[in-house]
């Protein structure tokens, strides 16, 4: 049950009780931002001479633009002048162009720049009622082919992301790695993730051993069960991809190397697939075609080896094993309990994947057909899991102690929806359900679906790329969707074991955030169903992340974040998110073309009933792990 004050309340303070000189301010439009955002006491921090660095202080140079009664202000716009090619300054010279296409705010920042945090903070319960009734399916049809047989009908996919070692000279780097793994420490990074596994993790730490081991428990607990035959081993496809390029080679090795000294597992097959067995694979299915070749693969944005995993259902299909016909992703931080899946369900983890309306279709809210060939689970946090199975892994954000805090959260607060979104639709424990909000570590699709439907995730989508996935599936007849599988609640260690690469990735993170904001928003105009039926589709919670002036509002929160974090946020953040704006202007319209064709040629390959071609059995039968 939520317990919210009024909206006006949080607010006492800022904007409204502190109206800014617009009309002398040297960025008229700033200021008029700028008044609903700032506080009285918010002087201290935009001061020039207490920012942490020099990107700090260019960020906050240009949000002084719009505060001429700061004694800062003048120093400001000589620093502006003087700076004005730095990234920082370009990047939110070009983002906030077009500021003057806001207009009026209104009375608070949430209410223009994220409406959905407004209606979620204002009223939790009316908009938990709203998501249920919009996710509420009727006319059910179940499968014709559900599943029934996971030790044969079903593959397990996840992947694994790593870095070079974050402190050179560990002793935890295996010792015939050591060299390289220093080697590439030294390196530019070229790919973001949010906590890769870092070369000199100890076993302790690693989420590569933990999360293999606990599935592997999680297995011969349903082979006591009677779920599988005792000699069950089911094939699990692990993709790996690098934060560096050309440490693909020495990646792949090193997981090798990790699961054969630490692990004897007994009811897994383990495959693995970096980029360059990827494109070995796509070689042999797709000769020449370089459309297929650019968006299959493991490296790259997140988007990239999510569809990978999917699609990877039709490869294994063709060339391992004919009967094989749903995928279901976990995230090595995840975990299957087991014991409180029974206690709070009565059945398994395979006996609640044996859904028999996976692969059906029903009819949504508005009259729509919908195609339940995908399936969604949740996730409960690992501390709060003595609390039983239906706890939020997602809870509100402590707004008063936000608004106390100068940050972007001020403007844009996505939290809070994802809070409501959580509590109402993820942990929704009745049936006849479909998922919009879905969590990629519990997701997955049938052979059907994949088939009818050829979804992909662009290779450009960095994050929430489970989103986009069903994005690009969607239309306005009819579409692909997630079918709700209560009480299919994985427990989210993450926090348990890898603090340590969590934290090193904290800004990289928070700079995917603001580039997704760009990415959907340019992603939805730019699709077929229109901006404002997909924003309809996706509310409340990754329809916060669909703005009509993205830039602008990206441009807002880089600033307010950089000036109190400064740091590798603002200096590797400004090159990342320049580039982002750059290719969503100029590139993202070309490159949908292109990597929708890559995927049909992709499907058209993997259509059933083709043998597999010349030399793809040698490539996955080298993938697979030796067995103990």
């Amino acid at each position: 049950m939520f317990f919210i004050s009024a909206l006006p309340d949080i607010f006492d303070g800022y904007g409204h009780n502190m109206r800014m000189p617009e009309q002398a301010a040297d960025n008229p439009d700033l200021a008029k931002i700028l008044s609903v955002i700032l506080s009285a006491g918010d002087h201290d921090s935009l001061g020039l001479a207490q920012a942490p660095d020099d990107g700090a202080r260019l960020c906050r140079a240009w949000l002084l633009q719009g505060q001429e009664d700061h004694p800062d202000h003048p120093e400001a716009v000589r620093l502006l002048s003087r700076k004005g090619d730095e990234p920082v300054i370009s990047f939110l010279k070009h983002a906030g162009s077009e500021i003057a296409s806001i207009g009026s705010v209104g009375e608070h920042a949430w209410d223009c720049f994220c409406p959905t945090a407004s209606q979620a903070y204002s009223a939790p319960e009316e908009m938990a009622a709203e998501i249920r009734r919009r996710r509420k399916l009727t006319s059910l049809q179940p499968a014709l082919q559900p599943l029934t047989n996971p030790a044969t009908e079903l593959l397990f996919t996840t992947n694994a992301l790593i870095s070079p070692p974050l402190t050179v000279g560990s002793p935890h780097i295996p010792e015939k790695f050591r060299a390289e793994a220093e080697r590439f420490a030294t390196l530019p990074q070229k790919f973001w993730y949010d906590h890769p596994v870092p070369l000199d993790a100890a076993p302790s730490e690693n989420e590569i051993l933990y999360g293999l081991a606990r599935l592997d428990e999680a297995l011969a607990e349903e082979c006591r069960l009677g779920t599988l035959p005792d000699s069950a081993r089911m094939d699990l496809t692990m993709s790996i991809s690098v934060t560096h390029e050309g440490m693909e080679d020495l990646a792949c090795d090193y997981v090798r190397d990790l699961i054969a000294r630490h692990l004897n597992l007994r009811h897994l097959r383990v495959f693995l697939f970096d980029e360059t067995r990827c494109q070995r694979m796509i070689g042999a299915l797709c000769p020449g075609n370089e459309a297929a070749k650019a968006v299959f693969g493991v490296n790259g944005a997140y988007g990239r080896h999510y569809s990978f995993l999917k699609a990877v259902l039709l490869i294994w299909q063709m060339a391992v094993n004919p009967q094989v016909r749903f995928t279901f992703k976990i995230d090595l931080d995840q975990v299957f309990d087991q014991t409180t899946l029974h206690t709070n369900t009565g059945r398994s983890a395979l006996q609640l994947l044996c859904n028999p309306h996976w692969g059906g279709e029903a009819i949504d809210y508005l009259g729509r057909h919908v195609d339940l060939g995908m399936l969604a689970g949740g996730l409960v946090n690992e501390a709060d899991s003595h609390l039983g199975l239906f706890v939020p892994d997602v809870v509100p954000p402590d707004t008063a102690a936000l608004f106390a805090t100068f940050g972007s959260r001020r403007l844009f607060c996505p939290q809070w929806p994802q809070a409501v979104s959580t509590e109402a639709e993820i942990l929704q424990r009745d049936g006849g359900y479909q998922r919009i909000h879905v969590t990629g570590g519990t997701t997955g699709i049938c052979d059907t679906a994949l088939r009818h439907w050829q979804p992909f995730t662009p290779s450009f989508i960095n994050r929430a790329e489970d989103q986009a996935y069903a994005v690009s599936a969607f239309s306005t007849e009819s579409y692909l969707g997630h079918l709700h599988a209560p009480g299919l609640i994985m427990r989210h260690d993450k926090q348990a074991f890898a603090a340590r690469a969590i934290a090193h990735a904290e800004s990289g993170k928070a700079i995917g955030d603001v580039e997704r904001l760009m990415l959907f928003s340019r992603y939805a105009e730019l699709h077929d169903a229109g901006f404002d039926s997909l924003q309809n589709q996706l509310w409340p919670f990754t329809a916060s992340f669909l703005y009509r002036n993205a830039p602008v509002l990206a441009g807002l929160i880089f600033a307010f974040d950089g000036a109190a974090k400064g740091g590798n946020y603002v200096s590797d953040g400004a090159v990342r998110l320049s580039r982002c704006l750059d290719f969503c202007q100029a590139g993202m319209k070309d490159r949908l073309a292109t990597e929708q064709s890559g995927w049909q040629a992709i499907y058209a390959a993997l259509d059933k009933g083709l043998h597999p071609p010349a030399g793809l059995t040698a490539i996955l039968s080298d993938a697979m792990l030796e067995s103990p």
